[in-house]
């Protein structure tokens, strides 16, 4: 109950901008002591910041449009994708994350393979629902154009009633600390979600991603089974995958 009270809590702050603190206390029907920690917690997270008086909401980062992040790097994220899906077994249940890397693993999966996909990648639904032999899950949510796919609070809920035996995730950078960074307080929410709910978890970042900073880390390095890769990737990302014992599969993007 405390979680699913903070998510509602910071899309209320998200809505209005900046509320008070007595505010939040009349709609949420809770204690000041109760609201004091909700708001400590959101604004450890980066969701929000207190000003005098109450609390505001954090300006996300500015993402891309989507058609402008798909002609970035195009061979990399096709060679990236290629090999993910090399790794996706028949029988499998394989959660698919938004993105522009990931969604290409859709089209690289075996035409003879019978696996269950569960996604809110607008384009991996499109594209799996004209494969016969995949079983789609899609994901409730509400449009965002930005990354092409649909998520809000009860993505989370809905998300938590399966088990996968993979996860392809997706990062808007990889800090050199190792940590999986996101520019959305929602977007962390689902990807930690689907990290929590995986066996295998496969993170997909072209090395131009390294060294990126974000507005919040989703996970670290450390919570990733394998990192696919391209080839220009440096030796400081190599050092750190056998650091956080992750394993690290390069591919070729020419």
């Amino acid at each position: 109950m405390r979680s699913s009270r903070r998510k509602d809590i910071a899309a209320y702050i998200a809505r209005h901008r900046s509320v008070t603190m007595t505010e939040l206390c009349e709609v949420f029907d809770v204690s000041m002591n109760t609201i004091r920690a909700d708001v400590a917690f959101l604004t450890s997270t980066g969701t929000v910041e207190k000003i005098y008086g109450g609390v505001r909401s954090v300006p996300q980062l500015e993402v891309p449009l989507f058609a402008q992040r798909t002609a970035i790097r195009p061979e990399a994220k096709l060679a990236i994708a290629r090999a993910a899906a090399g790794m996706i077994r028949d029988g499998d249940s394989v959660y698919i994350d938004a993105g522009t890397t990931a969604m290409h693993v859709i089209d690289m999966i075996s035409p003879d393979s019978h696996v269950t996909i569960i996604t809110g990648n607008l384009y991996v639904v499109n594209q799996a629902s004209l494969r016969q032999n995949i079983e789609l899950i899609v994901l409730p949510g509400i449009l965002n154009r930005r990354t092409n796919s649909v998520a809000d609070v009860s993505t989370l809920e809905y998300l938590g009633r399966y088990n996968f035996s993979k996860a392809v995730l997706g990062t808007t950078g990889l800090s050199y600390e190792g940590g999986l960074n996101v520019s959305s307080y929602l977007e962390c929410e689902v990807k930690r979600k689907a990290l929590q709910q995986s066996t295998e978890r496969i993170l997909l970042c072209d090395s131009s991603k390294y060294g990126s900073t974000g507005l919040i880390s989703y996970a670290s390095l450390a919570d990733i089974t394998r990192l696919i890769t391209d080839s220009s990737c440096n030796d400081a990302l190599r050092r750190l995958c056998a650091e956080k014992d992750t394993q690290l599969t390069v591919v070729n993007a020419d």
